[in-house]
């Protein structure tokens, strides 16, 4: 009679493995259906998910990885950044995790920047409005709101042909209720002004996309020195979503890599081409809806702010972020499309404020 014991173990470590690869695909596709749904993964669901699409834990251990995600950011905000590589058959190739968190930092000290460079626009726009109103003998401060409401009412109605004259809420009582509340910081502003307020009173109080509409009223109104206002006219409006993804901490860098998503204006164009980018580059890239708005945001801030110390510190912020992009310069290797937007941005920088 035969003996077989020799074989038990073998087939015993067949039926392990087994019994662990069914048991990894039973649980990879409870993670597909859970991700399906919309539905909650929990830390190590979200590892295996990310392993599952190809990105590695070469740079940043699994343990570092969860740590980071438990205790950094959030699993949504870190892996937004993966839509800059390229995938095959479904799963990227060459795509770490260190690189997703390393662009998240980036991406952070990137809001950070943009935050108080809109904030230099917008404050110098106002206060440039406020000026050449002040200075017009035709203005008297009051009569200008009337005819920025008309403005407004008029294509409000236009582009909403179903809503009724009388739902229309006059836009300086819009502005002053929105600040009625006693918790507020402008309380006692609208206790002395909320009946009739001066145009200073509801620029002052004007949210970042009310002060577009303004400009553009007031360019379009043919107002005194509105010329002063032709490059806020044009590229005020594209520099909206940058500021807004910026201050309510979304991701800026994510599709920063897709090319030909809008017509780019003949400012950024010019801009780019001045700062030595080639025509090819200026086709793939200025033409990305993010590198675009962020050079309209610093054409801007170069022509309305008329400090050169303050030019100067948001070069130096923006030089040092560009520095920060090359610290970890051996994650992106093999990421060519990512190296393009990082030299020209690169260019697109050095341009900004020479004197500096």
């Amino acid at each position: 009679m035969k003996n077989n014991n020799s074989k038990k173990p073998a087939q015993i470590g067949n039926i392990s493995s087994n019994k662990t690869t069914a048991s990894n695909s039973s649980n990879l596709a409870r993670i597909q259906k859970i991700v399906a749904t919309h539905g909650k993964l929990s830390l190590d669901d979200q590892i295996t998910y990310m392993k599952h699409k190809g990105i590695t834990f070469n740079h940043i251990t699994e343990d570092a990885a969860k740590d980071y995600l438990s205790q950094n950011t959030y699993y949504y905000k870190v892996t937004a950044f993966r839509k800059n590589i390229a995938k095959e058959n479904g799963k990227y190739t060459s795509l770490d995790f260190g690189l997703l968190s390393d662009l998240a930092t980036i991406d952070m000290y990137l809001r950070y920047a943009l935050i108080k460079i809109n904030l230099d626009i917008e404050h110098t726009l106002k206060a440039l409005l406020v000026s050449v109103i002040t200075r017009s003998n035709a203005e008297d401060g009051y009569t200008i709101v009337k005819e920025y409401d008309t403005y407004c009412k008029t294509k409000l109605m236009a582009s909403n042909p179903r809503l009724k004259p009388e739902e229309y809420i006059p836009v300086d009582k819009k502005i002053m209720n929105r600040n009625k509340s006693r918790d507020g910081y402008h309380y006692d502003l609208y206790m002395k002004r909320k009946n009739n307020p001066p145009i200073w009173v509801l620029i002052e109080l004007m949210s970042f996309g009310e002060l577009i509409r303004f400009v553009e009223f007031y360019y379009d109104s043919n107002k005194y020195k509105r010329k002063l206002f032709t490059p806020a006219f044009i590229l005020l409006k594209y520099t909206k979503n940058l500021r807004d993804s910026a201050a309510h901490s979304r991701p800026l860098l994510l599709d920063v890599v897709l090319p030909k998503q809008i017509t780019p204006t003949q400012n950024a164009t010019q801009y780019a081409e001045k700062a030595g980018v080639e025509k090819l580059e200026r086709r793939n890239l200025v033409s990305n809806k993010k590198i675009h708005d962020f050079i309209c945001m610093l054409i801007l801030h170069d022509e309305y702010i008329k400090s050169d110390a303050m030019k100067s510190d948001r070069k130096i912020e923006l030089t040092n972020l560009i520095e920060r992009c090359t610290k970890r310069s051996h994650y992106y290797k093999d990421q060519a499309d990512l190296i393009r937007v990082y030299e020209v941005l690169s260019k697109i920088l050095a341009n900004y404020h020479q004197k500096c």
